[in-house]
């Protein structure tokens, strides 16, 4: 009788763990901001759920998780608007681009981009910074829904419009002026690789290679695993503690344009339970444009 309660109770543990998301055991103190691959497949036909594919319009119409629309991740970045106020693109323009994609401020928006990583994250950022509280980035994206064998399309799906309501949160990212007016308690943390870090490498749209004085090189890359899916809580830690980053440390993440390899970091910090952490919008292709400004090699 006591064997047969064990096996049992061992069956149901296994039926447990065998249901448990993929991201159970990875400690996240923020869970909702992802999603996994076998819970999209379950929902995305449901008519509250849009996907949307971040990557460029070549690349999406190659091949692309049925029923995605496509929003590239650059149409989200407006070099004038970051420059202004820190904004990623105007209200007008957010409401204008995410209303025609079939978003309004109740849709549950699942993001995705090749598998990387930060061009999903920036799509999500610019949907959290216009106040909608419903979007998750598809944990290791397209790469990892190809490698489950999981059905791909060519076709383009027709949207009906909705009206997408933009409410602006300027906290959550910083302009210029707090970049260079910013205290010994914040570290300002540049995700790009280390040749841009360096000067070596000057990519499109960089007037100067190198970096901002005082940032410290933590590129984007040590956030995610083999899969390109989040690393756990536990090694996101590890990752920040190395360059002294703590729960109480204020963080400013940066890169090229603000929006991409820098939201990768922001919301892996999210993930882990850090949450003083702020965007520089205008990123290093502000600072590199005005010769006025230092930089460091």
């Amino acid at each position: 009788m006591l064997m047969k309660r064990m096996q049992t109770i061992l069956a149901m543990v296994l039926v447990l763990v065998l249901a448990a998301p993929a991201w159970a055991g990875k400690g996240y103190a923020r869970p909702e901001l992802l999603i996994e691959t076998d819970e999209l497949a379950k929902i995305m036909s449901q008519p509250n759920v849009r996907v949307v594919d971040g990557v460029d319009a070549g690349t999406y119409n190659r091949a692309h998780i049925p029923g995605a629309v496509n929003i590239f991740y650059q149409l989200l970045a407006t070099l004038k608007t970051r420059k202004e106020n820190g904004f990623p693109v105007s209200p007008q323009d957010a409401e204008k681009i995410f209303g025609e994609a079939g978003i309004d401020n109740n849709t549950l928006v699942v993001v995705y981009d090749g598998g990387e990583g930060p061009i999903a994250s920036a799509v999500w950022f610019a949907l959290d910074f216009f106040g909608h509280k419903n979007a998750k980035l598809l944990n290791g994206g397209f790469r990892k829904w190809m490698k489950e064998n999981r059905p791909v399309t060519q076709q383009t799906v027709k949207v009906e419009k909705k009206k997408f309501t933009a409410t602006s949160h300027p906290e959550k990212v910083v302009t210029l002026d707090a970049v260079k007016k910013r205290d010994k308690n914040t570290v300002l943390a540049d995700t790009r690789s280390f040749k841009e870090f360096i000067g070596q490498d000057v990519v499109p749209g960089a007037a100067r290679g190198g970096h901002i004085p005082g940032a410290v090189q933590l590129e984007w890359t040590n956030f995610a695993d083999s899969l390109e899916t989040f690393k756990s809580a536990d090694e996101i830690k590890k990752v920040l503690e190395k360059k002294g980053i703590t729960k109480d440390t204020h963080v400013i993440t940066y890169c090229q344009i603000g929006l991409g390899r820098s939201t990768m970091m922001a919301m892996a910090m999210k993930l882990a339970g850090y949450d003083n952490v702020h965007e520089y919008s205008g990123s290093w292709e502000e600072w590199s444009a005005d010769p006025r400004l230092p930089l460091e090699k």
